[in-house]
């Protein structure tokens, strides 16, 4: 496969003395701030020319493609009115990134659980896209838990809504109940301080069979790479929980499409 064109401006500088041109240049704008555009100009070239030899195997750079995936991944979650906040599915709100609901579909449809259990509902939107996609299986619901009510929720005979905490042992156990010895999926999403998260997987995992998962959303936070400022979170979290149980293990497998918002979050039990 052949490279695509480059811009001549951009072409001009791709030789095999790139690196040492673009260093050097680059060391003499930043001394002299009077040239903001021409920073700009040589800093794309210099990365334009690392990603492009990446891209096509010339030279591979874990470096270049993480800053490359971060950059964009934080492109956008920022621009969240434009991005994530804008997202539907049928008309409802869906607060996630459709990278990550796409990997949902491919989960469910292998693992055709009996029940997916949603922790932080918020509109509902996520738990309507789980609830439709066990229709086209014919098979599955979703047991939702948040400790707000929303108005308009969507109402599917597929989905049941619970308020209450995600770390109340009295809401789990009303969870069983309502499961009664069926095969689950679990998907954390609520608040996504470390603590609580720690809090969910120590309460949840043992509800989780053998080659199921336990999905820890918004691994993203704290600087992985999105900036919050909220502290530790659920990167921290997993870090914590798998130090005291090695029944799970990451399945970085569902890091397929690059950019996902729960990497190291998709925690398959092994044992």
């Amino acid at each position: 496969m052949r490279r695509p064109a480059l811009p001549p401006g951009v072409r001009r500088l791709i030789t095999p003395r790139v690196d040492s041109f673009v260093v050097r240049r680059y060391t003499q704008l930043v001394r002299s701030s009077s040239r903001p555009k021409a920073l700009d100009d040589v800093t794309l070239v210099g990365f334009r020319t690392l990603a492009e030899d990446d891209l096509w195997g010339k030279r591979r750079s874990p470096k270049v493609r993480k800053a490359v995936i971060d950059q964009f991944h934080r492109l956008y979650y920022e621009h969240r009115d434009q991005t994530w906040q804008n997202t539907y599915f049928l008309g409802i709100p869906v607060w996630k990134s459709p990278l990550d609901l796409w990997i949902y579909q491919e989960m469910l449809h292998d693992l055709r659980p009996d029940f997916l259990v949603e922790a932080g509902t918020k509109f509902g939107g996520s738990a309507y896209y789980f609830a439709r996609l066990f229709d086209l299986f014919g098979h599955g619901h979703v047991i939702t838990i948040d400790i707000k009510p929303q108005p308009n929720r969507p109402e599917h005979e597929r989905i049941a809504y619970i308020t209450g905490s995600s770390t109340d042992e009295a809401v789990a156990r009303d969870v069983d109940r309502r499961i009664d010895g069926g095969k689950a999926m679990i998907v954390l999403d609520s608040a996504h301080q470390c603590e609580h998260v720690l809090n969910e997987l120590r309460l949840w995992h043992s509800r989780v069979p053998i080659g199921s998962y336990i999905v820890v959303e918004d691994t993203h936070a704290d600087g992985h790479p999105v900036t919050t400022d909220f502290g530790r979170g659920p990167w921290d979290a997993i870090d914590a929980f798998l130090a005291e149980n090695d029944s799970f293990t990451i399945d970085k497998s569902k890091h397929k499409f690059f950019m996902t918002w729960n990497r190291r979050g998709y925690l398959k039990r092994v044992r």
